[in-house]
């Protein structure tokens, strides 16, 4: 039985412009209030006196869940891709999800991708590919919502009942007197199998030792350690998701990056100022926007003479595989996450001071979770005519409308922060959890 006792708050985030869809998320509504749910959209209200954006702030915060009507229309504007001064509405609570994605530990629970037809599937925002979605056409697909909602199993789980018992298959037999007093030959037992060999650890390439060309910058007595990365060929991205296919080879010539992400120390000597979230001069500074680390850059180009940069994507991709080719930079079991990584499972909702965890084979800190790293490039769907030289994929003369950042952060699963993971968000986005690390060419 539903908890009768609690009221069920839920909001339903949808297009006014998807004209199809209107009626039915209308009729959804009022099916889901007759039935016992809270559910709200913005046509039961007149125009809030708070104005439309503190309203929808105040419906995502009261709801117990959010359902995402996923439409082209939707996803077009959820993105960033529509035109400007179109679609603000769906801007705005896309902006609200990508926050409260990193900004509450528990919060992936609360958001469903709901679809009226099974054409929809291609339309469900990128960052909500992962989380299960309702197609809710015919009576079923509406019923496993509801029991969703209202926390109710389909099937009821019977309760234990008492082990059985058996006779043993090698209790001794009676035998004749005879029998008992005769002779047996000793039988004799094979010898045991030999052990099975490990399995062969996957392959790491270490960098040359030692690495002379590794080098500290000092900010206003605030140290940025540098680690110089070899040259050399890998295969980027996966067979996983679409987004990291098709995985190809890329010859990278040598190039330096930072030791750690940038901290806050780090940002407050160059920028003055600290926009993080969590307060810590040795946490990762983060809700930084991509055009936010561009001026970083550039700050700490003009003090110190050199050119710094964001990586590009393959130099990123490239330093966290450290020479491996497995799902993590220390292979394939997720379960050993947890040594390299703060993440959803243990970071307790927060970031952790750079460098508590173990390095890669490259000497690299929280290149697995902790904060999202921006990159220097634009985003592609996929990296058919990607750069084969490890350069950033831009379009200088028209810029895309994402940029693509790397490696998860301190609220994604183990799955989120392989090193073949990517995401995407607009160049003017701030994100809590969302930093970056710097790059430099080696000379």
């Amino acid at each position: 039985m539903p908890n009768e006792e609690k009221m069920i708050r839920v909001f339903i985030s949808y297009s006014h412009d998807s004209h199809g869809h209107l009626d039915r998320v209308l009729a959804l509504a009022d099916r889901l209030r007759a039935e016992g749910i809270d559910c709200n959209l913005d046509q039961y209200e007149p125009a809030p006196a708070e104005g439309w954006p503190r309203w929808m702030d105040g419906q995502f915060k009261d709801a117990d869940f959010i359902l995402v009507v996923c439409t082209e229309t939707y996803c077009r504007r959820f993105e960033g891709r529509e035109e400007k001064g179109k679609g603000l509405g769906v801007k705005w609570e896309g902006a609200i999800i990508t926050d409260e994605l990193y900004g509450n530990e528990a919060v992936n629970k609360r958001f469903i991708p709901v679809l009226f037809s099974a054409d929809d599937a291609a339309h469900v925002p990128q960052r909500l590919q992962h989380f299960m979605r309702h197609l809710i056409a015919g009576p079923e697909g509406y019923e496993e919502l509801y029991r969703r909602l209202t926390n109710q199993p389909r099937v009821v789980k019977p309760q234990l009942g008492k082990l059985r018992s058996f006779e043993p298959v090698n209790k001794a037999r009676s035998l004749p007197s005879e029998e008992r007093q005769q002779d047996f030959e000793p039988i004799e037992e094979p010898p045991p199998p030999k052990p099975k060999s490990k399995p062969a650890q996957p392959r790491i390439v270490a960098p040359p030792k030692p690495a002379p060309s590794n080098f500290t910058e000092d900010l206003n007595g605030v140290k940025l350690e540098m680690i110089y990365i070899p040259g050399g060929e890998f295969t980027m991205g996966s067979n996983d998701y679409d987004y990291e296919k098709p995985p190809h080879r890329v010859k990278l010539s040598p190039f330096f990056i930072g030791k750690y992400p940038v901290t806050q120390a780090q940002w407050k000597a160059v920028m003055g100022d600290n926009p993080s979230n969590w307060k810590g001069d040795d946490l990762p500074v983060e809700y930084v926007s991509w055009d936010d680390t561009v001026k970083f850059c550039k700050a700490i180009s003009k003090r110190t003479g050199e050119t710094y940069r964001l990586p590009t994507e393959a130099e990123w991709e490239y330093a966290c595989r450290a020479g491996s080719t497995t799902k993590y930079c220390f292979g394939d079991d997720e379960n050993l996450l947890g040594e390299y990584a703060w993440y959803y499972e243990n970071s307790e909702g927060k970031t952790h001071p750079a460098g508590q965890k173990k390095p890669n084979a490259w000497g690299l800190y929280d290149m697995h979770g902790n904060v999202w790293e921006w990159c220097e490039d634009d985003w592609h769907g996929r990296y058919n005519g990607a750069p084969v030289d490890g350069s950033a994929w831009v379009d200088i003369s028209k810029r895309a409308s994402f940029r693509v950042y790397r490696g998860g952060s301190w609220g994604n699963y183990a799955e989120d922060c392989r090193s073949a993971i990517r995401n995407r968000n607009s160049p003017d986005i701030r994100v809590r959890g969302l930093g970056f690390r710097l790059s430099r060419m080696y000379r």
